[in-house]
């Protein structure tokens, strides 16, 4: 059976372990990326499939999810992709229209700034890819998208350009709203929006806009302009 949301457990740090499992728990599929097999064995939550080179995880913890009869993709150490962007190509390339990457953050700032951006990667332009990183939740529009988020007045939300120019941006339902706005890579003029209502509604022209949400709860609805 084809798994339409897919959950990608990567080996950064998980603030809040215990809505984690309850994202894992909601999904068809939970794919580990590497080490983020462990924070799998830590939540007691089973992978469907771990990927990645396996240097970072143990003999131990690999000896018990092979006995859980978990599947294993396992690439060379020597590669041109990071196990995470691995784990990601194999759930898009198994059918995934849904994909939540937790664990994507930690320490070093290459890593954290290369996770966020494979979501702009065109391969997976047709499939709804998310961070969620404790209370936040991050994710992209491209060229004539649009979508409405339901949350709660007083949340925050941030957008940032991620080619040169994003023309044609509208905001709306927050306390500093847009109107056909031409945003520039770089820009920190649209950081720490504040909702004011209990839905926002985010259009793009063309170019690809980074969205970050801060807040208990994010529910996102993606349409076309």
């Amino acid at each position: 059976m084809t798994a339409r949301h897919v959950v990608i457990l990567a080996n950064g740090q998980l603030p809040d372990p215990q809505r984690a499992r309850r994202h894992i728990q909601a999904a068809d599929q939970l794919i580990c990326a590497d080490a983020g097999a462990v924070h799998a064995i830590t939540l007691e939550v089973t992978p469907d499939v771990v990927v990645g080179d396996l240097d970072s995880l143990s003999p131990a913890h690999y000896a018990t999810l092979k006995a859980a009869g978990v599947r294993f993709e396992v690439h060379p150490q020597l590669k041109d992709k990071t196990d995470l962007e691995l784990a990601l190509q194999l759930a898009v390339a198994e059918g995934a229209t849904e994909v939540d990457l937790l664990g994507t953050q930690g320490g070093r700032l290459d890593q954290a700034l290369g996770n966020v951006l494979l979501l702009a990667r065109p391969e997976w332009a047709t499939v709804r890819v998310r961070i969620l990183e404790g209370d936040q939740t991050a994710w992209v529009l491209r060229d004539g998208q649009a979508c409405t988020i339901a949350a709660t007045v007083g949340d925050t939300l941030s957008l940032l350009p991620l080619t040169l120019q994003v023309h044609g941006v509208t905001l709306s339902g927050v306390r500093w709203p847009l109107r056909d706005r031409t945003l520039y890579l770089g820009d920190t003029l649209t950081l720490s929006n504040v909702l004011t209502q209990p839905s926002a509604r985010i259009e793009v022209g063309t170019g690809i806009l980074l969205i970050v949400h801060q807040g208990s709860t994010c529910s996102v609805d993606f349409c076309q302009k």
